[in-house]
């Protein structure tokens, strides 16, 4: 067999062993697979805990499977597979929007925060000190990251922002990679989520950024968006294919986890 046709076979058996993995991962028409979970990354900490208690509560299975809010809507829309959807503004309204969610509500509010060291040895206490020269700041993709949006959108409001904008080292979509580097002594700081900074806390300092900073913005993408609250939400998907356990899951998420989230470092819903 020549080398092409040997390297054609190991691709197809891996998309073949690919597929047939996701296959038995889904949840079965029957209901004996449980319900599946698509969660934002930022989320997992306190869904993981919510999910065993609701498993040892219930006794029912449930699947779960993390990744970026944005990237899980898309895949939703496309493959139709899912009965619980989290995740954070703005991406529940817009797949609202587009049918895909029947039912949804806010379980927690993210906000953005300044991690850098213990001890803060740059000495940073707002926005405006990242400024300072030589500083190695990361930030989030300000394409694809809301919290990117909200950093580009404060920028702009900032005399200085051009001074930090120089200063910027690392964009990237993952707000964990942004708290390690700073902990391992490869950025200064960064602008991460506070529930994601809550993680770090044994090795990290985190600043909070005063809500006069952010503001509402308008994408073309996702219409309006109020970046002083930035909501987590879970919802029901219409494609669901056991509705009577993903509603009974969600009113568990949203009637008895509020003080799970808080735990893990993410704001309270805002009246």
């Amino acid at each position: 067999m020549s080398r092409r046709a040997i390297t054609w076979a190991a691709a197809v058996a891996l998309i073949l062993a690919g597929a047939a993995a996701l296959v038995l991962s889904l949840p079965r028409r029957d209901g004996k697979g449980g319900i599946l979970v698509m969660c934002g990354g930022s989320m997992r900490a306190p869904v993981e805990e919510i999910v065993r208690r609701y498993t040892e509560a219930t006794g029912e299975r449930v699947l779960t499977s993390y990744g970026d809010s944005g990237a899980l809507c898309a895949q939703i829309s496309r493959t139709g597979l899912g009965d619980i959807y989290i995740c954070h503004d703005p991406f529940m309204p817009w797949a609202a929007e587009r049918g895909l969610i029947e039912r949804w509500q806010p379980v927690a509010r993210l906000e953005i925060v300044i991690v850098v060291p213990k001890g803060n040895p740059r000495g940073i206490a707002r926005p405006e000190d990242l400024a300072q020269p030589g500083l190695r700041l990361g930030m989030g993709d300000e394409t694809y990251s809301t919290s990117g949006v909200m950093v580009k959108e404060m920028l702009k409001r900032l005399p200085c922002g051009e001074e930090i904008r120089r200063n910027i080292r690392m964009e990237t979509k993952g707000h964990q990679q942004r708290c390690n580097d700073v902990a391992l002594g490869t950025l200064d700081a960064a602008v991460v989520w506070n529930a994601v900074a809550h993680v770090y806390r044994d090795r990290l300092d985190a600043i909070p950024i005063a809500e006069d900073y952010v503001d509402a913005v308008t994408s073309a993408t996702y219409k309006r968006s109020d970046l002083r609250n930035v909501r987590v939400t879970a919802g029901v998907l219409a494609c669901s294919r056991d509705k009577e356990r993903a509603v009974r899951f969600h009113e568990f998420v949203t009637t008895r986890c509020a003080d799970l989230f808080r735990q893990y470092g993410f704001s309270p819903v805002r009246e």
